[in-house]
């Protein structure tokens, strides 16, 4: 397994290329950056040696760890096994090394505090999911749970095909709950212009202002830090009255650090008025275009969203969005001490 230095990521971006859209998790964060001293880069290849294109016919992994981001995603990752499933199973004995190998070099990566971290406890920012839709204590007891542990590393938007590998091999911290939910990955087809539509009289666009990260956070499950709301490009929707526009939101919609179309929300007194399907159109419009290169391949214009299995609504918009499901995404934590 190869420690790789993070200068060296446009060369795997370039080289993943041809995985696109099945890697695009991995593709899109490190396009994203933002990148901390405890940002690592792992691949069992040297993709930096290797032609644009080429692929090596044995199975191979790589990943981009930072675990100053926990509680939330620390690791992404892509594999060959993922993008181009042997027809035999010859192969799985070489992906279950690849596998540990990775969780042993991310085991020692060093957790690293940024100023604003919840580790340090020099930032408030960082609160507990509000208890909405009656899942909120749970998932606010794994959060304190996962914080607690620096041997737990959160892993995002992992294929099924290796979340079996982590299965089989045990892997998985089964104190956690959750890891068996899977998440639908819809893919977006951005070749043709994205027109972003006009919202119905009385709303206006804007952006998500810091003041507002409290309701953002209160009307989802999943914990948001304010340091990363803070870097992610997001639209909202605002109502205006009495020729004055409300100063606080009624929808709203982030790209994720992996440009993954997330927190979409819209508030329950306007929801039926299209405003979900108009809020994404905007994102995309307005944002994609900072992950792509200057001339995209059409291999690069893809968005991308992950929807639980009994969300039908977000389903419905990604639909709507001509959006496609493609494969099963897990979020799944690891005690990287067993591997």
């Amino acid at each position: 397994m190869f420690a790789l230095p993070l200068d060296s990521k446009q060369a795997l971006i370039q080289w993943l290329n041809p995985c696109l859209p099945t890697c695009i998790a991995l593709y899109r964060r490190l396009q994203f950056g933002h990148f901390t001293p405890g940002s690592r880069l792992f691949s069992s290849v040297d993709f930096t040696i290797l032609t644009h294109g080429k692929v090596p016919s044995s199975p191979w992994i790589v990943a981009f760890v930072d675990r100053t981001c926990r509680p939330e995603t620390e690791v992404w990752i892509a594999a060959s096994w993922e993008h181009d499933t042997p027809a035999d199973d010859s192969w799985l004995p070489q992906a279950d090394d690849l596998v540990r190998s990775l969780l042993k070099e991310i085991s020692k990566a060093e957790i690293i505090p940024q100023a604003s971290s919840p580790i340090t406890g020099s930032d408030k920012s960082t609160s507990l999911p509000a208890d909405t839709n009656g899942y909120g204590s749970v998932d606010r007891d794994q959060y304190e749970k996962h914080l607690m542990n620096e041997k737990v590393v959160l892993l995002g938007a992992v294929h099924s095909s290796t979340v079996a590998i982590l299965k089989r091999l045990g892997l998985l911290d089964s104190s956690f709950v959750g890891s068996d939910i899977p998440y639908q990955k819809y893919i977006f087809d951005l070749r043709n212009d994205v027109v972003p539509r006009s919202l119905p009289p009385g709303f206006v666009y804007g952006k998500v202002d810091p003041k507002d990260y409290g309701l953002v956070k209160s009307r989802t499950q999943i914990p948001r830090q304010d340091r990363t709301l803070r870097k992610l490009p997001s639209v909202a929707i605002y109502h205006e009255q009495g020729g004055s526009t409300a100063s606080t939101p009624i929808a709203w919609g982030f790209l994720g650090v992996d440009a993954s179309l997330t927190t979409l929300h819209v508030e329950k007194d306007y929801r039926g008025l299209g405003l979900a399907k108009s809020l994404s159109l905007k994102l995309f419009s307005d944002h994609m275009g900072a992950y792509w290169q200057h001339n995209p391949s059409d291999e690069e214009r893809y968005a991308h969203a992950d929807v639980a299995t009994d969300n039908s609504s977000s389903q419905g918009v990604c639909k709507s969005l001509g959006g496609n499901w493609y494969f099963h995404v897990f979020w799944i934590r690891v005690d990287v001490s067993q591997a």
